[in-house]
């Protein structure tokens, strides 16, 4: 067994534990849960599709005995699946006429992995299409089973308002869920990314935030989707166009994250702009809808580029 193939496997292993540390929960566990597929990523991008196969092969096998064959499942699927869709694509590259590679854009591979979202979502809704209330009930009958045992009992106002926050809070749950997920799964490509370049071991070039472009279509079909949404109502169409239009949100707020980086690159005071950014965006919500916003606009006006930097020294 060759010294690669054993470091692939590790790789796997150390992810699999991470996974598993769910079982023993608190928030530290769900925290290194939530960095499972760092190490997959890592062999990945770090060696290519076949080492990867090995390390999330290793790592499906020793979650599906440790946890159960239907834990190893949910584990195939909600990092296996994604990470592997995650390395292909990044590796992606063809030749210029020049020799130069041209590389796989940073922008279609956030709508690849949200197509893979709203796919869990659709998959989500068929399967539940049977329970009473479809996913909407299913959801809110999960939620009740969370937090409505910490609610019982209690009486009055207390009970009343646990009620009222798993009602509105079920709403959006689904998509919520996904976003986390895309989310979680584009920030540990990132780590796994800058750990490679650290060492030297990328197989590309590093992905700037400023490169994400989308394509043209997507502001109509998330268009398509809101419409879908207030014709659907209160209903099953309405309640899943609802969440669909929430994961389509995640690729627009990149887009506008590539506006901010953008015009923070032409100023003197970049570094400065965009620690103030950041900071307002983890303590307030509202910078959040700003910068879908400039994601949405980007679409038409081009900010990015009117405000991008050229020359050598341009940093994302």
């Amino acid at each position: 067994m060759t010294k690669a193939l054993l470091m692939s496997i590790g790789g796997g292993v150390l992810s699999a534990l991470l996974y598993l540390s769910v079982v023993t929960g608190g928030m530290g566990a769900l925290i290194l849960a939530y960095l499972a597929p760092l190490p997959l990523l890592m062999v990945g991008l770090g060696s290519g599709l076949r080492p990867f196969a090995a390390a999330a092969t290793a790592a499906v096998v020793v979650v599906g005995i440790f946890g159960g064959i239907l834990f190893g499942m949910t584990y195939a699927v909600a990092n296996g699946l994604l990470v592997a869709v995650i390395v292909r694509q990044t590796l992606l590259a063809r030749a210029n006429p020049d020799g130069s590679l041209e590389w796989y854009p940073p922008g279609l591979l956030l709508v690849v992995m949200t197509g893979l979202g709203l796919g869990g979502l659709l998959v989500a809704a068929f399967l539940t299409l049977g329970d009473p209330g479809g996913l909407e009930g299913s959801v809110r009958q999960f939620l009740v089973m969370g937090f409505g045992d910490a609610a019982a009992g209690t009486g009055g106002d207390a009970e009343s308002g646990v009620t009222q926050v798993i009602d509105s809070f079920s709403q959006i749950f689904p998509g919520m869920v996904v976003v986390s997920w895309l989310t979680m799964a584009i920030i540990n490509a990132a780590l796994a990314q800058g750990v490679l370049m650290r060492f030297g071991r990328n197989l590309r070039p590093p992905m700037r935030v400023t490169e994400v472009e989308l394509p043209h279509w997507m502001p109509m079909l998330l268009a398509a989707a809101g419409l879908l949404a207030l014709v659907g109502g209160d209903g099953q169409l309405g309640y899943l166009a609802l969440n669909v239009v929430i994961v389509l949100l995640v690729p627009f707020f990149f887009a506008g994250l590539a506006v901010v980086h953008a015009f923070a690159g032409g100023r003197q005071a970049r570094t400065l702009l965009l620690v103030v950014f950041y900071f307002f965006l983890l303590v307030s919500g509202w910078p959040i809808a700003l910068v879908i916003g400039l994601g949405v606009i980007e679409q038409w006006a081009g900010l990015r580029r009117r405000f991008a930097r050229t020359g050598p020294d341009q940093e994302s």
